[in-house]
């Protein structure tokens, strides 16, 4: 799921799903606004936070947590 696999291809792993999150165009935006710009590319809410934590992790986002924001870097 997170990372592809034998069992799990490159389009279904977090990996390429944090395109998606990536190529929307913002330059700050709410949690909840960028999962309903996004959520077609994901099968839950969990994919979308496994990927916002990825990308947190890789330096691309910062997360502004009291403000529920996201921020790329």
């Amino acid at each position: 799921m997170i990372t592809p696999s034998k069992t799990i291809p490159f389009k279904d792993s977090i990996v390429f799903k944090m395109n998606s999150i990536m190529d929307e165009h913002f330059e700050e935006i709410s949690v909840t606004d960028l999962y309903k710009n996004t959520k077609r590319n994901f099968s839950g809410l969990e994919e979308f936070i496994y990927a916002l934590d990825t990308l947190y992790v890789l330096g691309k986002v910062d997360v502004d947590i009291g403000l529920g924001k996201i921020k790329k870097c």
